[in-house]
């Protein structure tokens, strides 16, 4: 198990826009990217002018090529490459590793009509089951407003760009004595059903009605999944972001608060905090289980950041608690190429006899390259 520590996607990361751009710059994520709900494929303006001039090291301000991400006039295409090195201090070994090789595309039916598809070629490989979400997205009321159809990650939470957060799929298991844990939104995720949502001034509503199953193409069960998400970012000379979600089944009940401060463009502080019950990953069923975040992000000089996170699961009611810290940075140094340096410590406290606590620490380092486009 030792020598398995990192190898099978530990820490992978999921093609999400940083939610601390959001923070910083005060901009919802449909500003950047074609899903309204933020991450994944970038539009236009993302791609011609926010990476190459605002996030670069060395900002392109229109003086060199720049990429195109449409292939003519109605087809916008784009992706996600993610590769690392990992590192075990305890075993004292590492590996390569390919997380993520997602490609995208949104073709332009109407005016306020566009069919989505993306597939990850190295989750599918890793964990089995296809990656992949492909929907038919309907905007109006000035591309405010949506509806999806089709199979799709809904909106709940942070979509943190790391998929081994707690608050989102947690590690693989493969830890020495940390199992599998946190929320349910692993890297290949996606559900079947119905969102409409819509940006009303500083708010934005959105409300899932799916199958709640996250991997399967049917399922004629009668505890559909309902979720729901509120938000409000205010956009001043401190960005304010308040939010909560929900979601509940006849079995798995989730609900979440966020937030996050903006402070002169330079800091961002992000959270978020979960209660939920009947997790298919703790057993017993009906058990209580709390996960969270707290993020802080600190813009050195332009395409350089520092950065430390700390991450939280507990399963009540003599469940183990969970705890890892994480420093390190992010570097972008051309367009469309970032790298990023960390350390992550884990700690596991399980209860043992009566006031005993058995602690499992658990270091690795990586760096990882991120191409992007």
């Amino acid at each position: 198990m030792r020598k398995l520590l990192l190898l099978l996607g530990l820490t992978v990361n999921v093609a999400f826009g940083l939610p601390r751009f959001s923070i910083m710059t005060g901009m919802e994520c449909l500003n950047c990217h074609v899903n309204p709900t933020g991450g994944e494929l970038r539009n236009t303006y993302a791609s011609n002018d926010f990476v190459p001039d605002h996030l670069s090291l060395i900002p392109d301000h229109g003086n060199e090529y720049k990429f195109n991400p449409k292939l003519g006039q109605d087809i916008l295409i784009g992706g996600d490459v993610r590769f690392q090195y990992l590192y075990d201090g305890q075993s004292k070994s590492s590996t390569f590793q390919s997380m993520e090789g997602a490609v995208y595309s949104s073709i332009h039916l109407f005016k306020s009509t566009r069919l989505y598809g993306r597939y990850d070629f190295a989750n599918t490989s890793i964990l089995g089951p296809a990656a992949y979400e492909l929907y038919g997205l309907f905007t109006f009321n000035g591309g405010d407003s949506w509806i999806k159809v089709g199979a799709f990650e809904p909106s709940y939470g942070v979509r943190l760009d790391d998929h081994t957060a707690y608050t989102r799929g947690g590690n693989y298991g493969i830890l020495q004595g940390i199992p599998l844990v946190g929320l349910i939104f692993s890297p290949d995720y996606r559900d079947l059903g119905v969102e409409a949502g819509s940006k009303l001034g500083r708010f934005m509503v959105t409300a899932d009605f799916t199958n709640g199953d996250g991997s399967s193409n049917f399922n004629f069960s009668s505890q559909k999944a309902a979720i729901g998400k509120v938000k409000y970012l205010l956009h001043t000379f401190v960005n304010i972001m308040v939010g909560a979600s929900g979601y509940y089944t006849g079995g798995l009940k989730m609900y979440g608060v966020e937030g996050g401060l903006g402070i002169g463009k330079r800091l961002s502080l992000i959270g978020e905090f979960d209660w939920a019950k009947s997790l298919p990953t703790v057993v017993p069923t009906n058990v209580t289980s709390n996960a969270a975040f707290m993020e802080a992000s600190y813009r050195i000089i332009n395409g350089l950041f520092a950065v430390g996170r700390f991450d939280y699961f507990k399963e009540f009611t003599f469940g183990p608690t969970y705890y890892r810290y994480i420093i390190g940075g992010d570097v972008y140094p051309i367009p469309h190429l970032d790298l990023m340096p960390q350390i992550r410590f884990n700690t596991t406290n399980v209860v043992g006899s009566p006031g005993y606590f058995r602690s499992h620490p658990v270091i690795e380092a990586l760096i990882q390259s991120h191409i992007y486009f």
